[in-house]
């Protein structure tokens, strides 16, 4: 059995940082998508953990994170 390979995109990268996503980035966001799960949100249509990705074809191309509960 192998796992499909994201790739990730420039944007994506740089949201991720903003986020707090560090080191490699894009490794830790592809990763993300191949453990993530189908989610229906107007933020993306992946989701791993708190971290909401938009994933077209096999690329990472947005991530959001989502909103803290009070």
């Amino acid at each position: 059995m192998s796992f499909r390979e994201y790739r990730v995109t420039k944007e994506a990268i740089a949201r991720g940082r903003e986020l707090g996503l560090y080191g490699e980035t894009a490794k830790r966001l592809s990763r993300a998508a191949r453990r993530s799960a189908q989610f229906t949100s107007e933020l993306g249509n992946r989701r791993f953990q708190d971290f909401v990705l938009t994933v077209q074809g096999d690329e990472v191309v947005w991530v959001n994170r989502l909103p803290q509960a009070a």
